[in-house]
C-alpha cells in the first residue's frame, strides 16, 4: 500500500512539475513575440456579382484576429453601426458584402488597449491590368501571349490584301504591320505543332451600344475596370458614364470558375483569344519529314507532301528564322549548331498569295534516358563501343570503367552500345530506354518520347511496349518490380571469330608476364584497281585491363606483356584496325592468369647416385640442342620457360657428354616434364561444323601445387592421379605435380 502511495505522489509530482515547465515556456515564448505580429485585419471574397448598375459587390469574409484577445469590432451596414462583442477572442471572422473600390471602415478594440481603425477596400481580381495603351491611334488592351507555347506560335502578318501571312515566332519581336485595332486589322496568331493548327484572332475588352438608326454597333475598347480613354483628347470615361449613354459590357469579358445562387466567382480579363477556324489535323493539306541530328547539324529528308497542287513555296526555319525559301521539297541540312541545345524546327508551304497551306514543326531538345544498366555483364571482358567523328568504331575501353564521354546521346539518336567478347565469342548489344509511343497513321511514322524511371502513365494517344514488362513468375500479374527501365538487345547474329574478319592468337602466361603470338584470321581482302584481290594492312592495338600498351604493324610481333603480378587474372584485349583507314577489324579478349608453373622433380634421379651421374639438363638454341649440363650442377637459367612454349627437358644416357653431344651411348632415354595442367578443347577458327583432332585445338591452363579446381569447362588428365595402391581410390598424397614423360621411342 506505501508503495502505490508513493507511486501516485510522484506522478502528482511529475503532472505539477510539466505543468509549471509549460507556463514557464509559453510566457518566455510570448515575451519573445511582439504582439503586433500576431495581429491580422484581412479580407477574401468569396462571390461576387454584377448590379443592375454595373458595380460589383463582393460577399467578403473579414478576419480579425488579436493576440490580447478582441474586445468590441465597430463597422457600419445599411447606413447602421454594428457592434461585435469580442468576449476576448483571439480570431472573429465577419461576413460583409462589400461594393468594389470603396471604403468601409472598422473599429477594433483589443483587450486592455486603446480602439485602431482599418480600412477595408475591395477590388476584383483582373488578369492584364496594365496592358490597356495608346496603338495606332486607339486605346486597346493589347494581345496577351503568356499562355502561349512560343516553339509553336507565330505572329500573322495582315497584308494590304487582307491575306494573312506567317511572321516570327513570338518568343521573337512582334511585326510592325501585326494587328491596327483603329483600322479594323486585329492580332492573329497561328499554333502549329506536329501537325495540327489552329488560327487564333485577339478580341480585347470593350464596351458597346445598337444605334437604332443605323442598326450598328458603336464600339469602344476599355480597359479591365472597364473606363474609356479618347486618344485624341485623353479624356477618360467611367464605366457609370457608359452606362448612363447605353453601353453595355459583354458577359464574355468578366470569366467565371464557379456558380452560386449568391454570384459568380469571376475575373475580369484584359481580352481573350478565339479560334478563327475550326481545329484541324492538316487531314487535307499535310507535310511531314524525317528529322535526324547530329552535334552541329540537324537533316530534314523523306518528306510526306500532298499539298504540293497548292503550295508556291516552302520555307525552313529553325528558332523562328526563315533560313531557306524553296520551290520543291529537298533534303535540307541546318548546319552549324551547338550540342545539347534546343531547336525548333519549321517547313510551312505558302500558296501564291503568301497564306500557309500547310506546315510542320518540331523540336529537338536534350533527351533524358534512363542510363543503361551494365550489372550482369562480365566487366573486364564487355567494352562500351562508341565512335570518333569520323564515324570510326570504337570498342577498347572495358565497362569496368568509366564510360567515355561520347559514349551515347539520345538527343542525336547516338544508342548506347556494347560489345561481349570472349575466346573468339563476339555479340553486340545496344541499349532501349523505356519510351512510349503513338503511330501517325497520315504519314504512317511513329513518334516516340522516352519515359524516366517505371512510370506506366502514358500522354493521349501513346502506349507503352510490352518488351517493358518482365513477368517474373508467369502469372500475367503487373507485380511491383516487374516493370523494366530499358533493355539491352542484340544488333548482329551472334558471331565467333569469323574467316578474315576477326583474330585468334595465342597466349601464355608466366609468374610475371603473358606472351602473345601467332595472330591470325586478321586479313581484310579488297579489290585493286585492275580488279585482283589484295590484303589490307592491318594494325594491332595491345591492351591490358583495359589500358592501351603497346600497338603494332605485325601480327608475328610475338609482344609481351612484363612486370605483372603472379597468380594474377588479366584481361588481355588485342584490336586488328586497318592501317589505312583505322576502320575496326576485329578483335581477341582472353582472361590470363599468370601462374607459377610447378617446377620439375628431379628428386626421383637425385636419389639414385646411378641416375644422378647419368642424368643432364638439355638447353636449347633454337630447335637445337646448345649444352648437356649434368643435374648435380645447379639449374640453368634458360633450361625451361613454360611461358614460352620451351619446356623442361632432360636426358639419361651411359655415354660419353660433352658440351652438345653424346657419344659410345648404348641407352639414350629423352623426357620432357608435363607440369600439372587442366585443359579444355576449343574449335578451330577455319571451321565450326565439326570438332576432331584435325580441326580442334587445346586451350591449357597450368595448376600450381596438386589443386582439384577448375574453370568452367575445363578439366584434369587422370594422368596427375596415380593410384599407388591400385584401389581404384583417391588417397592423400596420390595426386601429382607433374610427371615425366619420354619424348621419342624408348631405346636401347
Amino acid at each position: 500500500m506505501k508503495k502505490k502511495v508513493i507511486i501516485i505522489c510522484l506522478a502528482i509530482f511529475i503532472v505539477m512539475l510539466l505543468s509549471i515547465s509549460s507556463i514557464f515556456i509559453i510566457k518566455n515564448i510570448n515575451k519573445n513575440i511582439n504582439p503586433e505580429e500576431l495581429s491580422d485585419f484581412s479580407w477574401e471574397a468569396k462571390l461576387f456579382k454584377v448590379n443592375d448598375d454595373y458595380t460589383y459587390t463582393f460577399s467578403c469574409l473579414v478576419t480579425v484576429q488579436e493576440v490580447e484577445g478582441i474586445d468590441t469590432i465597430k463597422y457600419q451596414k445599411n447606413g447602421k453601426e454594428i457592434t461585435v462583442n469580442g468576449n476576448g477572442k483571439q480570431k472573429i471572422g465577419i461576413d460583409f458584402d462589400a461594393v468594389e473600390d470603396t471604403d468601409y471602415e472598422f473599429k477594433i478594440t483589443p483587450v486592455g488597449k486603446s480602439e485602431k481603425k482599418k480600412i477595408l477596400n475591395v477590388k476584383r481580381k483582373v488578369s492584364g491590368d496594365n496592358t490597356y495603351k495608346l496603338v495606332n491611334g486607339v486605346y486597346v488592351n493589347t494581345p496577351f501571349l503568356e499562355n502561349f507555347n512560343d516553339k509553336y506560335t507565330r505572329y500573322l502578318s495582315v497584308t494590304d490584301e487582307n491575306t494573312l501571312t506567317p511572321a516570327n515566332w513570338i518568343f521573337d519581336a512582334e511585326p510592325d504591320n501585326w494587328y491596327d485595332y483603329n483600322n479594323q486589322k486585329w492580332a492573329n496568331i497561328y499554333v502549329e505543332a506536329e501537325g495540327v493548327e489552329v488560327y487564333y484572332v485577339w478580341i480585347p475588352r470593350y464596351v458597346y451600344k445598337l444605334d437604332q438608326t443605323t442598326q450598328r454597333s458603336d464600339v469602344k475598347f476599355v480597359d479591365v475596370y472597364n473606363n474609356f480613354t479618347d486618344a485624341s483628347t485623353g479624356q477618360v470615361t467611367s464605366f457609370k458614364e457608359l452606362i448612363a449613354q447605353g453601353y453595355q459590357l459583354p458577359e464574355a469579358f468578366e470569366f467565371g470558375d464557379g456558380n452560386s445562387d449568391n454570384g459568380v466567382l469571376m475575373t475580369s480579363i484584359s481580352g481573350y483569344w478565339i479560334s478563327k477556324y475550326q481545329l484541324s489535323e492538316l487531314e487535307k493539306f499535310n507535310i511531314d519529314y524525317n528529322m535526324t541530328a547530329s552535334k552541329s547539324s540537324i537533316v530534314l529528308n523523306n518528306y510526306t507532301n500532298n499539298v504540293v497542287d497548292k503550295a508556291q513555296t516552302y520555307t525552313y526555319a529553325i528558332n523562328g528564322k526563315i533560313v531557306n525559301n524553296s520551290t520543291t521539297l529537298d533534303e535540307y541540312t541546318f548546319n552549324g549548331l551547338t550540342e545539347n541545345q534546343s531547336y525548333i524546327v519549321n517547313v510551312t508551304a505558302l500558296d501564291a498569295t503568301g497564306a500557309i497551306v500547310g506546315s510542320m514543326t518540331k523540336v529537338l531538345e536534350p533527351t533524358e534516358v534512363n542510363p543503361p544498366k551494365l550489372d550482369g555483364f562480365d566487366p573486364n571482358t564487355t567494352f562500351y563501343v562508341y565512335y570518333d567523328e569520323d564515324g570510326t568504331e570504337h570498342n577498347e575501353i572495358p565497362i569496368s570503367k568509366d564510360a567515355p564521354s561520347n559514349w551515347y546521346n539520345y538527343t542525336y539518336s547516338n544508342w548506347a552500345n556494347i560489345v561481349t567478347r570472349n575466346d573468339g565469342l563476339e555479340t553486340y548489344y545496344v541499349w532501349i530506354p523505356r519510351y512510349q509511343y503513338k503511330l501517325n497513321q497520315t504519314s504512317q511514322r511513329s513518334d516516340v518520347k522516352f519515359i524516366l524511371g517505371t512510370s506506366t502513365t502514358t500522354e493521349i494517344g501513346y502506349q507503352i511496349p510490352e518488351a517493358f514488362w518482365w513477368d517474373k513468375n508467369d502469372n500475367e500479374i503487373a507485380d511491383d518490380g516487374e516493370q523494366l527501365t530499358g533493355y539491352w538487345i542484340t544488333k548482329y547474329q551472334l558471331t565467333r571469330e569469323e574467316k578474315d574478319a576477326r583474330i585468334t592468337a595465342e597466349l601464355s602466361a608466366d609468374i610475371n608476364c603473358i606472351r602473345v603470338k601467332n595472330i591470325n584470321g586478321t586479313l581484310l581482302k579488297t579489290t585493286d584497281s585492275d580488279g585482283s584481290t589484295v590484303d589490307v594492312p592491318l594494325k594491332y592495338e595491345y591492351y591490358l585491363d583495359g589500358e592501351l600498351k603497346h600497338e603494332g604493324t605485325s601480327n608475328t610481333e610475338n609482344y609481351v606483356y612484363t612486370d605483372l603480378n603472379v597468380n594474377s587474372t588479366y584481361t588481355i584485349n588485342i584490336i586488328a584496325r586497318n592501317a589505312n583507314t583505322n576502320a575496326y577489324v576485329g578483335a581477341i579478349t582472353k582472361k590470363v592468369t599468370t601462374q607459377n608453373v610447378n617446377e620439375p622433380d628431379l628428386s626421383s634421379f637425385m636419389s639414385n647416385d646411378g641416375l644422378k651421374n647419368r642424368t643432364y639438363y638439355i638447353v636449347y638454341e633454337g630447335e637445337s640442342v646448345k649444352e648437356y649440363i649434368p643435374i648435380s650442377q645447379s639449374k640453368p637459367n634458360n633450361w625451361y620457360d613454360y611461358s614460352k612454349s620451351r619446356w623442361a627437358n632432360i636426358v639419361v644416357t651411359d655415354g660419353q657428354v660433352s658440351g652438345n653431344t653424346i657419344t659410345d651411348a648404348t641407352v639414350t632415354t629423352y623426357l620432357v616434364w608435363v607440369p600439372r595442367y587442366q585443359y579444355k578443347i576449343l574449335q578451330s577458327v577455319n571451321d565450326w561444323s565439326n570438332l576432331n583432332t584435325e580441326n580442334a585445338r587445346t586451350d591449357v591452363k597450368f595448376i600450381s601445387g596438386t589443386s582439384r579446381n577448375t574453370d568452367s569447362g575445363y578439366q584434369i588428365p587422370e594422368a596427375f592421379w596415380w593410384d599407388k595402391n591400385d584401389d581404384g581410390i583417391e588417397d592423400d598424397g596420390e595426386q601429382l605435380t607433374g610427371y615425366w614423360i619420354t619424348k621419342y621411342q624408348l631405346n636401347d
